[in-house]
């Protein structure tokens, strides 16, 4: 879940904004659907942009950042010389954490982490520059957050170091950035469409149901999808993956409603709740590396079947529309299947709004939406914001709006 996203001088979002998904103040229940509406150049995909640049962060700094440069950010244009911050309120493992970090010219100038269990706030750790500092709870001859402090860069985060070397107290936050948030930026090529899609219809004949049968209601004339047989050289690892990974969503699913079932796995196998999620995780994403191990050498092959028409589609010959809710729906499902956080840029692209909709209501229904998914999307078609068909406010999409100042900057504020 996440609570709350702030963000400042990134783009042209220069003053601090901050993005609240919760509502209640005492125990915050997390709102399923959010929605950012703005005109033109308003700074909606800024912020989107912002999200996805934090995780970035994250994730890549350590790797990916220019060892001899300072830390990657785009500051707006007229406030280069001020710091880049951006914090993230959110519960990993079922803990709520706090993190942040601000980004100079040229080093990480501040990087927090927070936990907050039994609302209880306790410091994991406070970094100024090249100061960093644990809190008592953490001690580092158990979790070895001081041992890891000397290795990274001014310039990377001790988050994204630490996460790959698997210090223990911050693992929940790195995995959490890594396997529970996802940003969907741009409109996406053909070939990352179509391995997306080939990977979500190639785990199971119930995954290719549903994506079909959402497919076929958007009236497209798409009637059958294909792809191609798994290469022989990687079917029965594939295969045996997908069972190993069904067995255990299985057990990580009644673990979660049956206290006493996960009592007794434990008991029996040593495993926890939490350690059962992380395999599991960590077999979704070696299952996710086989597959595109496997399409890099011989392509995904996904072809459409039309209505009426004998030859099949490749995605080339396919319109903007059906490209448009390829591109979402295996992303979309996916978030659903494991109850992420989802923010995506401009949602009703080449979509009718009526179909938006659609795709919208699969986080606001209960019953399609079981694992507490959120969907967080950006839109300038105020009609898309203000369907509430009916629904309850608990489920009703959270609307807030980004207007551009006299300066250029963007504000973001509840509508």
């Amino acid at each position: 879940m996440l609570r709350s996203f702030r963000v400042s001088n990134h783009k042209s979002l220069a003053d601090p904004q901050e993005l609240r998904l919760t509502r209640g103040a005492a125990t915050p229940v997390a709102v399923p659907v959010t929605a950012v509406h703005g005109g033109p150049a308003a700074g909606k995909s800024n912020l989107v942009d912002a999200v996805g640049h934090m995780r970035d962060a994250v994730l890549h700094s350590v790797t990916g950042w220019d060892p001899y440069a300072g830390p990657v950010r785009t500051p707006h244009l007229g406030h280069p010389e001020r710091p880049t911050e951006f914090e993230a309120v959110f519960v990993a493992e079922g803990i709520p954490y706090t993190y942040g970090f601000r980004l100079g010219a040229a080093d990480v100038a501040a990087e927090w982490l927070y936990s907050h269990p039994r609302s209880r706030k306790r410091i994991v750790f406070e970094r100024e520059e090249e100061t960093v500092r644990v809190g008592p709870m953490f001690e580092p001859s158990r979790f070895g957050i001081t041992a890891l402090a000397p290795l990274v860069r001014p310039n990377a985060l001790l988050l994204s170091l630490a996460g790959q070397m698997y210090a223990e107290a911050l693992v929940p936050a790195y995995r959490w950035f890594e396997t529970m948030l996802e940003v969907l930026r741009g409109t996406g090529d053909l070939e990352s469409i179509e391995s997306r899609v080939g990977s979500h219809l190639s785990r199971s004949t119930e995954n290719a149901a549903r994506l079909l049968t959402l497919l076929q209601s958007a009236d497209l004339g798409i009637i059958d999808l294909l792809i191609a047989q798994n290469d022989p050289g990687y079917a029965d690892y594939l295969r045996d993956l997908d069972a190993d990974i069904a067995a255990l969503g299985d057990q990580t699913d009644r673990a979660a409603a049956s206290a006493a079932y996960a009592a007794q796995l434990e008991q029996d196998s040593g495993l926890t709740e939490i350690q059962l999620a992380r395999e599991l995780t960590n077999m979704r994403n070696a299952r996710d590396a086989l597959y595109t191990r496997m399409v890099t050498r011989r392509g995904v092959g996904l072809r459409l079947v039309h209505t009426g028409v004998e030859p099949v589609f490749t995605l080339a010959e396919e319109s903007s529309a059906t490209l448009a809710l390829l591109r979402l729906l295996p992303v979309l499902l996916d978030a659903l299947d494991a109850g992420k956080v989802l923010v995506v840029d401009d949602i009703g692209t080449q979509l009718t709004v009526e179909e938006a909709d659609r795709l919208v209501q699969l986080f606001q229904n209960p019953e399609t939406n079981t694992r507490g998914a959120q969907l967080v999307y950006t839109t300038g078609n105020r009609a898309l914001v203000d369907r509430g068909n009916g629904r309850s406010p608990r489920t009703r999409t959270s609307v807030w709006t980004v207007r551009r100042s006299d300066s250029g900057a963007g504000a973001l504020a509840p509508a």
